[in-house]
């Protein structure tokens, strides 16, 4: 199948796989945040090199660059783009913020309630503006201070700086016009793929720096540049796992096993049995955001049930809050958002024709 055919079909079936790896994600944090003798992480147990919750978060911006991309790519409307993406990522994110510095702090504060919101070592406004502008702070005056992931409130939001930069640097793309020529926007996105590996650290800007993020949303981009000649069967599969086990010994073995991982999700997301698990709501952007937050707060009252309990419960009662999350906040938005993005696109052509008109 066309990767167009998958996009056009099942996009949704993506979605799937997005919960997948939010649950990963408590599934890695959770020797972390609950850590327990005798018991580790699976992947980090495999490879040496990644564990759980770092692979899922690369799974995450594989798909967002091959969606968003995909997006831009057939709407070509800068408007929608901006528009929708802030949107999809800031309400629900300053939700779990003003939840976390406005009820979760106080109620597990070792400080008193006046104290709390008074106090100038991690002061409370300064969490929550500092985050909605992305200078990411995880502590709160006194909150999970004992814990032995000590004091982060939320140790998951780092990565939604990397994900806007991801998509100011699409969007920049767009605009510079690297994406008309097909040839131009391949080298484009390869410099960035390999970027990490072939130019020295030190002459990288600092969002480079996070391994493999921006080359991970950026090998998602380039395979929705060419999603009209990229024919997803089971040999394209076969032979990108030939390819890692023959560089096995080789120091660019884990890029083609990153590779190998983005393109069996791809190819099992096409799958007709991925049609009966087939969504209409995507969550897991909820179940991410509450999933440290959950994590910790169940660290704090259960440490002794050990890391298996905080995996189990934090991730059914993150699912909860990730169904909640989607149909109380992140729907409305987006929905609003296009709406809002239809008035502003329909004012410019007015102010375009008249122009227009009177030339």
């Amino acid at each position: 199948m066309l990767v167009q055919n998958l996009l056009r079909r099942n996009a949704n079936n993506l979605d799937v796989i997005r919960v997948v790896a939010a649950c990963m994600v408590i599934y890695g944090h959770a020797y972390s945040i609950a850590p327990e003798a005798g018991y580790s992480d699976f992947i980090q147990n495999l490879l040496g090199f990644d564990y759980t919750g770092s692979l899922a978060v690369k799974i995450f911006f594989f798909i967002s660059g091959l969606v968003v991309t995909n997006s831009l790519l057939v709407k070509k409307d800068i408007v929608s783009f901006a528009i929708s993406r802030f949107f999809r990522i800031w309400p629900a994110f300053m939700f779990v913020v003003l939840v976390s510095a406005l009820i979760i702090g106080p109620l597990y504060s070792t400080l008193g309630v006046v104290d709390y919101f008074k106090s100038s070592q991690f002061n409370v406004i300064d969490y929550i503006w500092s985050n909605f502008v992305l200078d990411i702070r995880y502590y709160l005056p006194g909150v999970f201070f004992d814990l032995p992931y000590e004091a982060a409130v939320n140790g998951s939001l780092w990565t939604l700086y990397y994900e806007v930069a991801a998509y100011l640097a699409l969007l920049l793309f767009f605009v510079l016009g690297i994406f008309r020529d097909r040839f131009v926007g391949t080298l484009a996105l390869l410099l960035v793929i390999t970027s990490l590996h072939f130019l020295q650290p030190d002459g990288l800007h600092p969002v480079m720096h996070q391994p493999l993020l921006m080359q991970s949303f950026a090998f998602g981009a380039l395979i929705a540049l060419y999603k009209d000649l990229f024919d997803l069967h089971f040999g394209v599969l076969a032979l990108s796992w030939l390819a890692y086990i023959v560089t096995k010994d080789l120091a660019l073995s884990k890029y083609f096993l990153y590779v190998s991982i983005f393109i069996t999700l791809l190819y099992v997301s096409g799958l007709r049995l991925m049609l009966l698990l087939k969504t209409r709501v995507d969550i897991s952007y909820g179940v991410y955001l509450w999933g440290f937050p959950v994590q910790q707060i169940l660290a704090h009252h259960f440490l002794d049930l050990g890391v298996h309990f905080n995996q189990m419960a934090g991730i059914l009662i993150c699912l909860l809050l990730g169904f909640l999350s989607w149909h109380l906040i992140e729907f409305r938005f987006i929905r609003y958002g296009s709406n809002l993005a239809k008035l502003i696109n329909e004012s410019l052509s007015r102010v375009s024709n008249s122009q227009s008109g009177r030339v």
